[in-house]
């Protein structure tokens, strides 16, 4: 069979920093076009807007972006199907990432291609990556029993891993990473890791091929164990076009909110009105910085030149403040956005009074977060 595109699948639960690797492989990419398939499990899919936004800023303007749709396993592998069939006609491809969402497994996808089929057809499966947070790894394994099925969830994940990535070890003191490593080891035998943080995996490992044997034994360790299920879990979307003011917001983020594993997305704060915020809070962390300038912020000759961004742009769009926005997912045991959440984001929010003053008293208002600069970054 010719014309196969080389395949990476990229899992890992909730914030394990699955982009973060993804960001880190087209940052330093200097190969081909690169082409990322993400799994789309909310409506606002933040994982592609920042992928997207990346390649934008670095000029790479040939790799692509693509949603897999989240919902019943054969309609994703038709999607990925099709998606591959339509990057190998292109013929501009070197290789395809696909990220997995945090709440399922990579391996299914992995199944698939091994067994031949449609995936099989246009593409060759040469990894599947496991990104773990070493701080939640080593927190779960030691806390209450509630988290055990959380941790025997990412066990399953791991053990279909031809590569596991124990990310952000840098939140670990080295006796705490040493013990983590071990007891993920200890658990993993047979798994092939590699500690890192920011997602920072060299190439000649993350692009190594897997030979077949190796993806083989990686599926039927997986297979092997009992089946782990998560506890139900939902979604929601925060999108509201009013600022948040810092200190009400910064109270709020750095609470304890039992039940909510994760919140990331977009922020804007009163007192920064030409920065985007993006925020990103796991059980364990919280992090927040500049995520871009907002389009109403810059000239109009600096705005997207392609039709689909500004199609993107207007969807968001509000008048006076153009596309400044609250744009959160919250995903929890709870769901995220019934009433007291709600109440408490929106009491967040700059009041009517608030709004109606000057933007040099929004400027003055209290501002606990440390400064962001976008060279940081």
């Amino acid at each position: 069979m010719t014309g196969r595109l080389p395949v990476t699948l990229v899992g890992g639960f909730l914030g394990a920093g699955k982009t973060s690797l993804l960001h880190h492989i087209i940052s330093e990419h200097r190969g081909g076009h690169l082409a990322v398939l993400v799994e789309n499990p909310d409506a606002l899919n933040l994982d592609a807007k920042a992928l997207r936004g990346l390649c934008g800023a670095m000029r790479r303007t040939n790799d692509a972006i693509f949603e897999i749709p989240d919902g019943e396993e054969m309609a994703q592998v038709q999607a990925v199907a099709a998606c591959l069939r339509d990057l190998a006609g292109a013929g501009r491809y070197e290789r395809v990432l696909i990220e997995i969402a945090g709440t399922a497994s990579p391996a299914w996808l992995g199944e698939h291609f091994l067994a031949g089929g449609a995936c099989n057809e246009w593409g060759h499966l040469e990894q599947i990556i496991c990104v773990v947070d070493a701080l939640d790894y080593f927190r779960a394994g030691r806390g209450p029993a509630a988290q055990a099925s959380l941790l025997a969830f990412q066990d399953e994940q791991i053990a279909g891993a031809t590569l596991v990535v124990l990310n952000k070890c840098d939140l670990l003191q080295d006796d705490e990473r040493e013990r983590c490593l071990g007891a993920l080891k200890q658990a993993h035998r047979d798994s092939r890791v590699i500690e890192t943080a920011y997602g920072e995996v060299p190439p000649e490992i993350w692009a190594q091929p897997a030979d077949r044997a190796e993806l083989v034994a990686a599926l039927d360790r997986r297979a092997a164990l009992p089946p782990a299920e998560l506890p139900p879990l939902s979604s929601a979307l925060y999108r509201v076009h009013r600022p948040f003011h810092p200190a009400r917001f910064w109270d709020w983020y750095n609470a304890d909110h039992p039940g909510l594993l994760r919140v990331k997305g977009l922020i804007w704060l009163a007192t920064r009105n030409l920065l985007v915020g993006g925020v990103s809070r796991t059980r364990w962390e919280n992090a927040c910085g500049p995520a871009g300038i907002w389009w109403a912020a810059l000239p109009r000759e600096e705005w997207p030149e392609e039709p689909a961004a500004l199609v993107r742009m207007q969807e968001t769009w509000r008048e006076p403040y153009g596309d400044r926005r609250q744009e959160l997912v919250l995903i929890g045991e709870v769901a995220p956005l019934s009433g007291p959440l709600r109440r408490e984001l929106d009491a967040c929010l700059l009041t009517d009074e608030e709004m109606a003053r000057p933007l040099n008293e929004w400027a003055a208002l209290p501002d606990p977060f440390p400064a962001w600069n976008l060279e940081d970054d």
